[in-house]
């Protein structure tokens, strides 16, 4: 899948014209990466933004223990857009693996530009954050049901 093509499947993208979806492939670029290879290391700086255009990838804690497992479609890092802070997890590809590489500082730098993309970009990844929060918290309710009170 070519970059276009990829930010436009992607969730990040959902109602942006295709003049708007440019905007966003022209401050990225493809990266490739090999088997086991990290994408992102938990503490590092939070700088990028990822799209998986191919391949699969397992998120983890510092210590190996397996988060997710993302198929290609997948966001990874999109809270850098927001903090820019250190990474919460590492992201290793599981097999080759292509992804988009939108470095924040460039994403933040067109939202401010161009606010009508800021505000569906940002109304995009606060649906899809409040998705995955509602998620934790089933996931949350079912443990702490198991515990003997």
């Amino acid at each position: 899948m070519d970059r276009i093509k990829g930010i436009k499947a992607s969730y990040l993208s959902s109602g942006l014209t295709d003049v708007q979806i440019q905007a966003i492939a022209d401050i990225s670029e493809i990266v490739e990466a090999g088997d086991m290879q990290e994408i992102v290391t938990e503490a590092d700086d939070a700088i990028d933004i990822y799209l998986l255009l191919d391949g699969n990838v397992r998120v983890t804690t510092v210590n190996g223990d397996p988060i997710a497992r993302l198929q290609s479609g997948a966001i990874i890092g999109e809270i850098a857009l927001f903090e820019g802070s250190e990474r919460s997890a590492t992201v290793v590809s599981d097999g080759p693996s292509r992804l988009v590489r939108i470095p924040a500082h460039k994403f933040n730098r067109l939202m401010d530009e161009q606010p009508e993309i800021g505000i569906v970009v940002l109304r995009n990844i606060g649906k899809t954050l409040c998705a995955r929060l509602r998620s934790s918290n089933v996931q949350l309710e079912a443990v702490l049901a198991t515990l003997p009170y």
